[in-house]
């Protein structure tokens, strides 16, 4: 059996989906120092990634969030096609491997067969 093929948007899913975990849980942690420097009223100097998170968080979320859904939708795209192609391989290998009921295995030919066998005609009761 052959190896299935990994889906591109797959790996795109994970690595941006890791990056959009820590980029949520910094933008997270840079609002509640936020909050409790207001509360504080604390005149010391952020740090350079809060400063970044302050100036691109927001940005780099909502660009995450935009490259998550267009891997979604790629990554259900490639599985749909990859099955439609898988079904059409083994509809082509074996087209006669699907067994059809010959007529006479067919219920109403037992009991068109029953029928006529009766000497009066009438199906038996």
């Amino acid at each position: 059996m052959a190896r299935k093929r990994t889906n591109p948007f797959n790996v795109v899913l994970g690595i941006v989906g890791v990056l959009f975990t820590i980029t949520a849980m910094s933008y997270c942690v840079f609002v509640l120092r936020g909050v409790q420097a207001a509360a504080v009223n604390a005149t010391e100097s952020r740090p350079a990634f809060e400063q970044f998170m302050d100036s691109y968080g927001t940005s780099i979320l909502v660009a995450q969030l935009a490259v998550l859904a267009v891997a979604t939708v790629g990554a259900v795209a490639v599985d749909n096609a990859e099955g439609k192609r898988e079904l059409a391989r083994r509809n082509l290998a074996a087209p006669f491997a699907q067994s059809r009921p010959s007529p006479a295995a067919s219920p109403t030919a037992e009991v068109s067969c029953s029928a006529a066998a009766t000497p009066s005609g009438n199906s038996p009761s």
